[in-house]
């Protein structure tokens, strides 16, 4: 196990790792299934399309109109039922790992690699559209100060790197730390999905 990576677990603050939709527990359980293309990055981070509002006429279709009765209530034409509550849809987020020097905020070259992948997918039509935000976690061991300014600093730098090499303009991405304040597994407080930084899909 090499110490200049994310995954020495000694001392904790040695580690972040970027996780970026659609749930960070199903990247935990299955490594195998974090995004590792553009592609993958843009499936899950696009906006879906918006639903219609329930009495929106089809296209070619003339709107309805509410008729008047001018018999008794008994034939009056029935009131339409309310529109049934909607719930919001969840931002769209990915989970993934980003590997940084030891103890420190610096980027290895596996990190630059995802990182390439991230960036082509964030100046792809599907995604140029919108901002997303950067948040940095850390594992649970060591200083909770420490954690804290270290996450803010990998945060950091994940959104230089995509604005240096990318040229994602700056307003896109807005970074934040929060140490080891939202453990992903807070039953293992140093396991390495702990350390990690997600991005969420702010919208337009």
């Amino acid at each position: 196990m090499k110490s200049g990576t994310v995954r020495v677990l000694r001392p904790a603050l040695a580690g972040l790792c970027l996780v970026l939709a659609l749930g960070g527990a199903g990247w935990a359980a299955d490594p195998a299934a974090a995004p590792t293309t553009s592609e993958d990055f843009i499936k899950a981070l696009k906006m879906a399309a918006p639903d219609a509002p329930p009495d929106a006429p089809l296209i070619g279709q003339k709107p309805k109109t509410r008729g008047l009765a001018l018999g008794t209530a008994d034939t009056a034409a029935p009131a339409a039922p309310a529109a049934a509550a909607t719930r919001p849809k969840a931002a769209p987020r990915i989970s993934f790992q980003v590997e940084f020097a030891f103890n420190s905020a610096d980027l290895t070259p596996k990190a630059s690699g995802i990182l390439n992948e991230l960036g082509r997918a964030l100046t792809s039509p599907e995604l140029s559209a919108y901002s997303f935000q950067l948040t940095g976690h850390t594992d649970g061991v060591g200083g909770a100060d420490y954690n804290l300014a270290l996450s803010k600093r990998r945060a950091a730098a994940v959104r230089d790197y995509l604005t240096r090499t990318f040229a994602v303009a700056p307003d896109r991405l807005k970074s934040r730390g929060l140490g080891s304040q939202q453990l992903l597994d807070p039953a293992n407080p140093a396991s390495d999905v702990n350390r990690r930084v997600e991005i969420v899909n702010l919208g337009s």
